[in-house]
């Protein structure tokens, strides 16, 4: 890869040539299932053959899309198509047919690399389905099909020299798709510049350098994913992947790899800690856990600190940008519901719900959540008006709702159209939720607005429960005692359910299908 003599940052693919030439009998990736492991000089072998393989198939420019779950074998296909100057693009691997074939078609790559798992599922929904027309299918397991090639030989019969190819650091270099909640999905566009600025931050934020090793347990299809991939591929850390989400695989990669950083989401931090075996796991290596993406109670944060790792990180970001952080000194007594302040280089704002980015809203006021920063997506695939719709002036808006303190640290209420509106009142869930979340006898809740002729929107609170004792006049009291819960915001209905909440494929609460569980069924 040749570059221009004036300096700047990095493209992404130089990231692995410099840890391979500063680490290169390291660990870079290994495999919970399989127990393999590669090394930093290996890897970036393995990538500068890939990369020769697509550029027969490729031009700079030109897509790769990825349907694979985690794996060493999909990492180096993926920095591959990157140093043969190509946009790479992870597909939700959980999606419809019909959405994947969408995803495909709009930004229509000229080579779809598959795992073997997905082999029939792209034989029989896919292939002859799609307008696109692939110039190769490349798996990472066994052929299934006359049109499949196998990565093994696709890459070993390349040699392993950099491509003759001219990547600049505002060049495009990845897709990353959000579904949001109606519509099709967006795919948006990220500079090599913007995902190196990610990187840079992230190392500091999972505290990885050399030295370190994460656990990896994210889908390649959320961004999720490629926010643990970038910083150890820029830090030179290791990283165990592991396939698919077991809460006891997880501790015990932790334990047996000695792992030194874990980040999940707090609803998978929560399934950890109700493993009757947790203590039977050596997790002593942990010098740091990372949790965003969900509302972090006050019991989970405790528990974490008292039974997985003290030095516990909270932070708040999208997959069109990064946002906040807090450290576990700041995550004091008065402070355990914030998501922090902006990171280095970027400004996050509070204004009125689509409103004018310098209309901010005064400390203590809740308000649509817009933020600018240095990672932020470009443009969304083939929908500049989606990508002006999002972005004003280069802010952000993120559709959530929250509040700064005096001292400028963010809390996070929840999304706008998760907000309730009760007699004309508008009521946010998220100190609600916090509120039952601190009584000892429940386990899970949520809170939803549902039609009511007398409310308008009916405060309604789903609840799982660890004593079947405790009923609605105890949650009522219990409300009433709060100081941060006002009389009109209380439930004014309690439904107690055995079975865990409904989850995303990213694990969150799916607090849509929650609702539509409580409306009345119309057939």
């Amino acid at each position: 890869m040749h570059t221009t003599s004036t300096n700047g940052l990095p493209s992404l693919p130089e990231l692995s040539e410099i840890a391979a030439t500063n680490n290169p009998d390291r660990v870079a990736y290994g495999e919970a299932t399989t127990g393999r492991e590669i090394t930093w000089s290996t890897f970036e072998e393995r990538s500068l053959r890939a990369a020769n393989g697509f550029r027969e198939h490729c031009a700079q420019g030109d897509r790769v899309a990825f349907l694979c779950d985690c794996s060493i074998a999909h990492t180096v296909l993926y920095n591959g198509a990157m140093k043969a100057g190509c946009l790479v693009s992870n597909l939700h691997t959980r999606a419809s047919a019909e959405t994947i074939r969408y995803c495909i078609d709009a930004i229509r790559p000229r080579v779809l690399v598959i795992d073997e798992e997905f082999s029939e599922f792209v034989a029989d929904d896919l292939y002859e389905q799609i307008t696109t027309d692939l110039d190769a299918v490349i798996t990472t397991g066994s052929e299934h099909t006359d049109y499949e090639r196998s990565h093994e030989p696709f890459i070993d019969s390349h040699a392993a020299v950099e491509p003759d190819i001219r990547v600049d650091e505002d060049d495009l270099a990845a897709i990353l798709w959000t579904s949001g909640t109606t519509g099709r999905p967006k795919g948006w566009c990220f500079t090599h510049r913007a995902l190196c600025h990610k990187a840079l931050h992230l190392e500091k934020l999972l505290a990885l350098d050399r030295n370190a090793a994460q656990a990896h347990v994210f889908t390649p299809s959320f961004a999720a994913w490629l926010m643990l991939y970038l910083p150890a591929l820029s830090s030179s850390a290791a990283t165990y992947f592991l396939s698919e989400w077991d809460a006891e695989a997880y501790v015990e990669l932790i334990d047996e790899q000695e792992l030194t950083t874990a980040d999940l989401i707090p609803t998978m931090w929560q399934e950890v800690l109700r493993l009757d075996s947790l203590s039977a796991y050596d997790l002593s290596s942990l010098n740091r856990v990372v949790t965003s993406g969900e509302y972090l109670d006050e019991r989970t944060l405790t528990e974490i600190r008292e039974n997985i790792c003290e030095n516990v990180f909270n932070s708040y970001a999208a997959t069109e940008v990064l946002g906040t952080e807090i450290s576990a000194e700041e995550l004091a007594d008065d402070r355990t519901g914030s998501v922090g302040k902006p990171i280095p280089g970027t400004r996050v704002r509070v204004v009125e719900p689509g409103g004018q980015p310098d209309a901010t809203k005064p400390a203590g006021e809740t308000g649509e959540i817009i933020i600018k920063g240095p990672d932020c997506a470009a443009w969304a695939w083939n929908d500049t008006e989606k990508t002006e719709e999002a972005f004003e002036d280069g802010w952000w808006y993120s559709g959530d709702l929250g509040y700064k303190d005096e001292d400028g640290y963010l809390y996070v209420e929840g999304r706008t159209d998760f907000m309730i509106k009760s007699k004309g009142i508008k009521v946010f869930p998220t100190p609600i939720e916090e509120r039952l979340l601190e009584h000892p006898a429940v386990e899970q809740a949520a809170v939803v607005g549902l039609p009511d002729e007398e409310y308008g929107e009916k405060v309604v609170a789903v609840v799982r429960r660890t004593d079947p004792t405790v009923g609605p006049e105890d949650l009522e009291a219990w409300c009433l005692d709060s100081e941060d819960v006002a009389r009109f915001e209380r439930p004014r209905e309690y439904h107690f359910v055995d079975e865990a909440f409904p989850r995303t494929a990213t694990e969150k609460l799916d607090r849509a299908e929650l609702r539509s569980g409580l409306l009345p069924d119309e057939s």
